[in-house]
Parts: C-alpha cells; structure tokens; sequence
C-alpha cells in the first residue's frame, strides 16, 4: 500500500532542505577554518586544482597510467598536511566536508534504486502528523495495550470485563492484519474511560506504518469542518476544503466521541453524507460511541443507524472507567 502523494512530496521538500542546510552548514565552517589558519585555504584550492587536473586527463585518454598515478600521489600528500593543519588548530578531520544526517544514503533518500530507511521513517512520521494522532502515538499501540487494568470479575454479561478485551484486542490485531480483506466498518460503543480511543489508535498505529493514510477527527471538530466549509465561514476554504476531502478520501477514517456533540439536523445530514459516502467507495470507517445503539437510532434517525447497523462490526465495551482506576494506582 502506497502512502499518499502528497507526503512523498512533503518527504521531498524535507529532504531538499535537509541538504541545503548542509551545504550552508559546510559554508559556515570552510570560512571559520580558512578565517583562522588561511594555509589550509591554499591547500584546498591546491587540491581542487588537482583533482580538475585528474578529470581532465582521464578524460583525453591514452597512456595516461603514470601520470595519473603522480597527481594522485600529490594529492594525498596535500590531503594528509590539510588535516594534520586542522587537528593543530582545534578542527575535526572532517571539517571541510559535508556532514550528512543519513551516511547511508547522504540524504538523498535513495540507496541505489530502493529508498534508504531514513525516506520510511520520515514518510510513517508525515503519516502520524497527518493523521491527527502524533501525540498519542508515542504511547499507544498494541504492545503497551494493558489488560491488567480491566477487572477479571464475571457479571452480568457473563465475562469480565478483562475477558471481553482480550475478544477485542485480538480481532482489532487481526482487522488491522488483514485491513484489505476487511469488508466492514467498525464501531466500538460503551460507557466513556474503557478503552475506545486507546484501541482505536492501536490500530491506526498499525495501519500508518503499512502506509495506510489514516486520519482522526472527534465527531465535533468534524461537523464544525463541514458546516464551517459549507457556509464559508472559513477564512482559509482552500485548508479547510483540503482537510474535509481527506475525510472522505482516507484508507481509515476514526470518528470519535460521536453523540458529544451538539446533535442538528445538520449534523444529523453530514453524519450520513460520511458514513454512505465512505461505503459506496469502499473506505474504512470506525466510530466510537458512548451511545447506544437504540440511542444511536434516537440521536440520528433510523435512516443512519441502518446504515451504520448493516455495514458495520460493532463492538459493545463494558466495565469500569479504566482511567479511574490508573488515577487511583498513580496516586497511591
């Protein structure tokens, strides 16, 4: 799966940065070397003379061996007294050299014709910004998920509260695993504090660094995009319009928190514009919930909980506010 165009773009742009910092950078320090010992200014030019004296006599041909050999020589020895002049006066070797962020791939962003690693990461890290989900990334995956908060009593449901989350944690690894194969959407509901978000980000985690384009938006801040870009009460439409189509346009779309908002029957209209829009073309929605599902039927009409009730998997959380709990255990 390819990440969006527009982050290779944006790794682009990076990375062309990148190197002309270095090329300034290399700038600062030639003329801090050449301000304090103007010898080694000499030797630099002496060496660039030979080395355009090297290229040009390759570049005639014929029985060159001998001389080449001679200028090399020369050079070498010029390079040799370079650096012992930059050890003297307090200067690194490497001085007079561009210092690359990646020596593997000298920030081009390509080793040969594959891209080097450091391209991957900073393409996953443009991902995560993108995504709206940076900062709770850092912490938040499938290997820091702890089940240990979630209390192993059976009530009325018949399984505890750790039981239903290990059911869940498990098949969000597997949707997350086999994310092409999927054919629904999710939805997770239940009380606020059990988890939601926190699995919801696991698998957006997961998606990100298989180069799915994920976004997240809480239900609010999506409904004040939509109305705000339909009645033009943006002064940047041109942002907005961008970030709105994202919302449509994502391999993975996390609406959160939906029933916290002030309900409309604008919102009501723009809630069914995602979720029938993002079906017909195929994309990926989940939605999280302190709703229930009657209660979702209440808030949104019929008419968007059918389409939320067929297409789909829903996933009920249940148990005690888990943050709660960290607090208590934090504080004692």
């Amino acid at each position: 799966m390819a990440f969006d165009t527009e982050l290779y773009r944006a790794v682009e742009r990076e990375l062309e940065a990148i190197r002309k910092e270095n090329e300034s950078d290399l700038a600062r320090r030639r003329m801090a070397v050449f301000t304090k010992v103007p010898k080694i200014e000499g030797l630099d030019d002496e060496i660039k003379s030979l080395g355009l004296k090297l290229y040009k006599i390759a570049l005639d041909g014929g029985d060159v061996q001998d001389k080449i050999t001679k200028l090399r020589a020369s050079q070498k020895a010029l390079l040799q007294e370079r650096e012992a002049l930059l050890l003297e006066n307090g200067f690194a070797p490497d001085e007079l050299s561009i210092r690359y962020r990646c020596a593997k791939c000298k920030d081009t962003g390509t080793v040969g014709t594959a891209n080097c690693d450091c391209y991957k990461k900073k393409l996953i890290l443009k991902a995560y910004e993108e995504s709206n989900l940076s900062g709770m990334l850092e912490d938040q995956s499938f290997a820091t998920f702890d089940l240990s908060v979630y209390p192993d009593e059976v009530g009325e449901y018949g399984m505890s509260p750790r039981e239903n989350m290990e059911v869940l944690l498990g098949r969000a690894k597997t949707y997350a695993s086999e994310f092409e194969k999927q054919k629904k959407s999710l939805l997770f509901w239940g009380d606020p504090g059990l988890g939601k978000t926190f699995l919801s980000t696991c698998i957006a985690k997961a998606l990100l660094k298989n180069g799915y384009s994920v976004i997240y938006e809480t239900a609010y801040s999506t409904f004040t995009m939509l109305e705000d870009l339909k009645f033009n009460k943006s002064d940047n439409a041109e942002k907005l319009r961008f970030k709105v189509d994202k919302l449509y346009q994502c391999d993975f779309l996390i609406l959160d928190d939906l029933g916290s908002e002030f309900a409309t029957q604008y919102t009501t209209s723009a809630l069914f514009d995602i979720v029938n829009s993002r079906l017909i073309s195929g994309k990926k929605t989940l939605i999280n919930t302190n709703l229930s599902i009657d209660e979702l039927m209440h808030k949104y009409t019929e008419r968007v909980a059918s389409r939320i009730i067929g297409h789909y998997t829903m996933y009920e959380f249940f148990g005690d506010d888990i943050r709660l709990k960290k607090s208590d255990v934090s504080g004692s």
